[in-house]
């Protein structure tokens, strides 16, 4: 068992996070120690901060827990709200914006053991 309270933000090394966008986010499971074979955590992205269109191999799976924003995937905007879920197939560009006061907090799902194993690729080159 574990709660999100008992985890710290992170982000991207402050060098990165023009490129990448001022999203944090809290790992809860993705340690190949674990044996889970799957990553999970939450990520928050603040009114006016984003993550930056980007890519990687795994497909991932999004779930709004609070807040709303747009996920944007190959360039179409998805409004997104509580209660809703996208999937994001591996290797597809895809980037979330907050324009509203309410932080943005999405559940973030890999099917991979490690988060480690995860290559974000910004700029998003195919």
């Amino acid at each position: 068992m574990r709660k999100l309270d008992d985890y710290e933000w992170a982000g991207w090394p402050a060098d990165q996070v023009a490129d990448r966008g001022e999203v944090t986010w809290k790992a809860l499971q993705g340690n190949p120690d674990e044996g889970t074979d799957m990553v999970l955590g939450v990520a928050r992205v603040l009114k006016g901060q984003s993550l930056e269109a980007h890519r990687h191999k795994e497909h991932e799976t999004y779930y709004v827990l609070s807040g709303t924003g747009v996920v944007t995937i190959e360039h179409i905007e998805y409004p997104v709200e509580p209660d809703t879920m996208i999937f994001i197939p591996g290797d597809a560009l895809h980037q979330i914006n907050n324009y509203n006061d309410e932080p943005l907090r999405i559940l973030y799902l890999f099917a991979t053991d490690d988060f480690g194993k995860v290559v974000y690729r910004f700029p998003p080159t195919p």
